[in-house]
């Protein structure tokens, strides 16, 4: 059985818990204060901002900071939302922007669109799809 894609975890947990943390074994002031509810909507606004800037399934590479953080978190679970393949690089977006766009209907329209067998992170020459995590831990790995 596949496990249900971790954007639809994420908003089972932002409905059903809030103000629990995201991640609760990372610690730390920033992995505290990221909440199911704070990353689903940051993701939501990081997904509204790729969207309209053409990343979705298919389109270009969306590159991602390296490393283990609550930014970074919330960058890959957006990307994953709109269906944006991701890479470990340079990135050329700005966190703090993105994390405060709105959320438009476009986020719910390409949630229609993703299924298990989209790609979400290439990884060397592994292309993993929105079905390979079990899990929002793992998604959001390194």
């Amino acid at each position: 059985m596949i496990a249900a894609p971790v954007i639809d975890q994420l908003a089972r947990s932002a409905e059903r818990a809030p103000q629990v943390p995201l991640l609760p074994d990372r610690s730390g002031e920033g992995w505290t204060q990221l909440t199911n509810a704070r990353a689903w909507a940051q993701s939501g606004a990081v997904a509204s901002w790729l969207i309209a800037q053409g990343y979705g399934p298919g389109a270009r590479l969306l590159t991602v900071p390296a490393g283990d953080s609550p930014e970074r978190a919330v960058l890959l679970l957006g990307a994953l939302r709109a269906g944006a393949l991701v890479v470990e690089g340079p990135s050329a977006v700005e966190f703090a922007v993105l994390a405060n766009c709105s959320i438009d209907a476009a986020v719910a329209e390409r949630r229609l669109h993703i299924d298990a067998e989209t790609p979400a992170r290439r990884r060397g020459d592994v292309c993993l799809r929105h079905g390979d995590f079990a899990t929002i831990a793992q998604a959001v790995s390194g």
